[in-house]
């Protein structure tokens, strides 16, 4: 049977639930930075590589060159736990320790995220380091809230 404006039915592709994505900083613990209790609200991440084009005199050949990549993340979060926060700032804040600074990102896809057999999107951030913390108090609730601007070399899909 038709549709009543004449349109394609529509088909359910599938489901998930956002309770399934998780911010974990490996760095911090030994369990995969599972447990890190940052109190995140929100994050963003950009990645972009640098792309050159070169052309050719006397030709309509254009040639591609790929450069270098580079990452930018954003977090929000509220500020928590003292010791935790001191941990993190002194991993992260610290250019010497980009080596072994990732930030991992990751989503069960389906309904049943905690069923075994469920499909995960993740990212990896490697080579993280803080470039800047905001801070914030709002009155009407009294929490005080941390943007963190943090740079990032490479980014991995699985």
């Amino acid at each position: 049977m038709a549709d009543i404006f004449n349109r394609s039915t529509d088909s359910f592709g599938g489901s998930f639930a956002a309770d399934q994505a998780k911010v974990t900083f490996p760095a911090l613990t030994g369990n995969n930075g599972a447990d890190t209790g940052l109190l995140v609200q929100n994050m963003s991440l950009t990645y972009t590589q640098s792309v050159s084009r070169l052309y050719e005199i006397g030709s309509t050949n254009v040639y591609y060159v790929g450069g270098r990549t580079s990452g930018d993340a954003s977090l929000q979060r509220v500020v928590g736990p003292r010791k935790l926060a001191t941990a993190f700032y002194s991993t992260y804040g610290d250019i010497c320790n980009a080596r072994t600074n990732t930030l991992h990102f990751s989503v069960a896809t389906g309904c049943d995220g905690a069923q075994s057999g469920t499909a995960r999107s993740s990212f990896t951030a490697h080579f993280v380091v803080i470039t800047t913390i905001g801070v914030t108090l709002q009155s009407a609730d009294m929490l005080i809230s941390e943007t963190l601007q943090l740079m990032f070399s490479s980014l991995l899909y699985s």
